[in-house]
């Protein structure tokens, strides 16, 4: 097992004596291991940051879609229309008068 504290690596061995799981400390560790391990830990973080990035970015077209939907709804009340389904039908007036 690797660990990172600051700018150094450590190895550590894990097992279990008597039914306990035990770690021992087994050295500092400069490996292309520990540098795989270094590489992976921050591909990760970059990864977590896109992702949030990209939730945000969704949030807002979210947003933007539903305030044109409302526009477009409101545009065709104006005029004489309403949506229903896929279909946009004309306003009766004997219906939106009483």
């Amino acid at each position: 097992m690797l660990v990172q504290r600051g700018k150094s690596t450590y190895v550590y061995n894990s097992q279990r004596v008597n039914g306990k799981p035990v770690t021992r400390y087994i050295g500092k560790s400069s490996s292309p291991q520990a540098k795989e391990f270094a590489k992976s830990k921050e591909e990760k973080k970059q990864r977590k940051t896109r992702e949030e990035e990209l939730a945000q970015l969704q949030t807002n077209v979210d947003r933007a879609l539903n305030l044109i939907h409302l526009m477009i709804r409101g545009h065709l009340l104006l005029v004489g229309y309403y949506q229903r389904k896929s279909e946009i039908r004309k306003l009766q007036e004997d219906h939106y008068a009483q």
